[in-house]
């Protein structure tokens, strides 16, 4: 009697949602090695030939803004691979995110050269958009998180639909034969792909909820113990209040008076940087006046994931570094949840981990399709009878 409620509700509700969780499935395989493709196809952006001395930070800093006077250099970041490009933040006179993304140029550490612009981001930036909101914006992105609950649902429901086989024979159940055909070759394939996959859909379906819901990402935080950090979310106006002219002027002003970095005090900083940390793969530094203490992001030689960041702020007064954030002497369960999408990815155990979750990804379409031709079969066994 069970197995068949629970039956009903693993069929209907794949059968609702499982057009949706198989666009989801596609979209996640195509953009799971994005950062890789992406660093192929914009190699001649990414990777520069060895030429004898780089040239420091205040050189790169004064040879560009030779070549662009009126820019607003916002960030530096430095690679310790000799053969990897730097990257000049500006300002940007864009709205919404890319204003405050700024623009990026990728120059050669050699001779100040500007490399050709990164392409291909706004293609798999468009994946992103369909896998995490359908398109359609917040109710796309509510969407998706209900289907992410629906596919724990369907989990638990056919995992108890399985049960029973599960007990009568346990390896058997994680196999399937060629020779069987019709309607019972399709559902033991179903079945049986379907316990293989489970745990990437558990660590997916878990760091999905996290990303799409709050109220999860708080729950998780609540049962591990871990301090979430405070997130500073843009005001959202009155569609009735418009801004005045006066508003805009002093908006502008305050942003034309934003203090930059002299380029001798940028070379002190990395220079200070150097000396406190000397395993870094990549540095990053805001060009930001703060009161004599500035923060690197940066990551290590080696990096677990490319979301294991540290953090270093150091006081260019008196040479010393006020505060020392590594990623790696974090506790486990805060290493976790500061790492919610390598997990999501699969990124979080390595390439081979990746390349599972990309396989796990594009089985979604498999067991769309299954289910569908199982129940169309199922309908006319039972309209011919």
């Amino acid at each position: 009697m069970h197995k068949k409620i629970w039956f009903k509700i693993h069929l209907y509700i794949g059968l609702t949602a499982g057009i949706i969780l198989m666009v989801i499935g596609i979209t996640g395989a195509m953009i799971s090695f994005q950062k890789e493709i992406l660093w192929l196809i914009n190699k001649d952006s990414n990777v520069v030939k060895v030429n004898n001395t780089k040239l420091s930070e205040k050189q790169l800093i004064d040879n560009f803004k030779s070549k662009f006077p009126k820019s607003n250099i916002r960030a530096l970041t430095i690679n310790s691979d000799p053969t990897s490009s730097v990257i000049i933040n500006i300002a940007s006179n864009a709205k919404g995110k890319a204003g405050r993304r700024g623009i990026n140029y990728y120059i050669n550490p050699y001779n100040s050269e500007i490399l050709p612009s990164v392409k291909g981001a706004k293609v798999f930036k468009f994946i992103e958009i369909i896998h995490r909101g359908l398109v359609a914006g917040e109710i796309g992105k509510q969407i998706v998180g209900a289907c992410t609950l629906v596919l724990l649902v369907l989990m638990i429901s056919g995992v108890l639909v399985y049960l029973p086989r599960l007990k009568r024979a346990f390896f058997k159940s994680f196999t399937f034969k060629f020779k069987q055909k019709g309607r019972s070759f399709l559902s033991t394939m179903h079945s049986s792909l379907g316990m293989w996959v489970i745990p990437f859909y558990l660590v997916s379906t878990i760091t999905g909820l996290s990303l799409s819901y709050h109220w999860f990402n708080d729950i998780l935080h609540t049962i591990t113990g871990v301090e979430k950090r405070a997130q500073k979310r843009p005001a959202v106006a009155s569609s009735k209040v418009q801004m005045t002219k006066n508003t805009k002027k002093s908006i502008n002003k305050k942003n034309s008076q934003e203090p930059v970095l002299s380029s001798e005090k940028v070379q002190n900083i990395f220079d200070l940087f150097k000396e406190n940390v000397t395993d870094y793969s990549s540095a990053s530094l805001r060009l930001e006046e703060k009161k004599g203490i500035y923060t690197f992001n940066y990551m290590k030689k080696n990096p677990i994931h490319y979301r294991a960041r540290n953090q270093i702020s150091l006081n260019l007064r008196n040479n010393t570094v006020v505060k020392h954030d590594e990623f790696s002497k974090k506790p486990l369960e805060e290493k976790l949840l500061k790492s919610i999408i390598p997990l999501h990815t699969g990124e979080y155990f390595g390439r081979i981990g990746q390349i599972l979750m990309l396989i796990a990804s594009l089985t979604m379409p498999l067991f769309t399709i299954t289910g569908f031709m199982m129940y169309f079969q199922r309908k006319r066994k039972s309209k011919n009878k």
